[in-house]
């Protein structure tokens, strides 16, 4: 007996069946009970008799009007399917993607294609939307950095972000879950990306504004 709906998350020592169900990641057996071992979401399986649970550490949980970045890993009827960092996928409809109400979305997007989005709505999956000023990010650099780092980034009213693009002179898309576009001058997409693994390794210390503010103008004057 499954005690939990699929894609429901739960917590470490929470029962989630009692039977004869393979086990495959996040959870044990104790005896007919498993339990989770882990933050995470589940996915059941009662046909196969299967349980898995994807851990929330570490994975973007997604939120209404968060700006995302993420790869194109399926082309559906219609629709992309895009990994955002996070347990759920993310949903681009060919509708909510092109001004051309025509659009084919294998014209749109390939795998492997970096597409800048907001999130629509969360439910099993995650309803994204790609229209002006979003869309698909050409060239650039990624930089990936845990999700609940992104406002250290971006700071007070996005007052370091908007230090490290002025001094760098880089197109810089944040998203929400963790990734980072940077588009730019090679050597000037380098700074910023060391200014931005500095912020990730040291947002808990005192005077980061000042340490960002002297490295970026010390390699630019």
């Amino acid at each position: 007996m499954i005690y939990v709906k699929d894609r429901k998350i739960v917590v470490p020592g929470e029962l989630v069946a009692t039977g004869n169900f393979r086990v495959y990641s996040g959870a044990e057996k104790e005896g007919k009970n498993i339990y989770s071992t882990v933050v995470g979401i589940v996915y059941t399986d009662p046909e196969k008799k299967s349980i898995k649970i994807v851990p929330l550490k570490g994975k973007y949980v997604p939120r209404i009007g968060d700006s995302v970045i993420g790869m194109v890993e399926e082309l559906a009827l219609k629709k992309a399917i895009v990994d955002i960092n996070s347990p759920y996928k993310g949903i681009l409809d060919v509708r909510d993607a092109s001004m051309n109400r025509n659009a084919e979305i294998n014209r749109l997007f390939s795998v492997g294609d970096i597409v800048y989005a907001k999130v629509m709505s969360v439910s099993d999956s995650v309803v994204l939307y790609a229209k002006p000023p979003y869309g698909k990010l050409r060239e650039g650099r990624i930089i990936t950095i845990p999700s609940t780092k992104i406002p250290r980034v971006i700071g007070k009213k996005g007052s370091m972000i908007s230090l490290i693009k002025k001094y760098t002179e880089c197109r810089i898309y944040v998203g929400q879950n963790g990734t980072i576009w940077i588009k730019g001058k090679s050597e000037k997409e380098d700074l910023a990306i060391k200014a931005i693994e500095i912020i990730n390794s040291e947002s808990h210390l005192s005077g980061l504004t000042d340490k960002i503010m002297r490295l970026l103008e010390e390699k630019v004057i």
